[in-house]
């Protein structure tokens, strides 16, 4: 992301309208591109997968779950705890055959 400066003296109204255009263009494709994605906390992803913090923490450190900080929290997006629910291999087991 680049951020520029622009001093305004003399402008006519429509320059002043490009400008403002700009910068909107600009701060809409900051915007987060799903609306409804929302994060979650380490207590809400513990509770919602039946695991402990600690099996939490070590799953995000080894890359099964994909955590991202901000400050100095770690928070979860519902698409990564969804996509990591896939992508968890089941152990099936069959009588006899072990």
């Amino acid at each position: 992301m680049t951020v520029t400066s622009t001093l305004i003296e003399n402008v006519s109204a429509e320059e002043f309208l490009k400008e403002l255009r700009l910068i909107r263009d600009e701060l809409s494709a900051l915007k987060p591109k799903d609306p409804t994605l929302q994060y979650l906390s380490r207590q809400e992803v513990a509770t919602l997968l039946k695991i402990s913090l600690p099996t939490l923490n070590e799953y995000t450190k080894t890359g099964i779950i994909k955590g991202s900080r901000i400050g100095s929290r770690v928070l979860y997006s519902e698409s990564d705890i969804k996509e990591a629910i896939k992508n968890i291999p089941t152990l099936k087991y069959r009588r006899g055959n072990y």
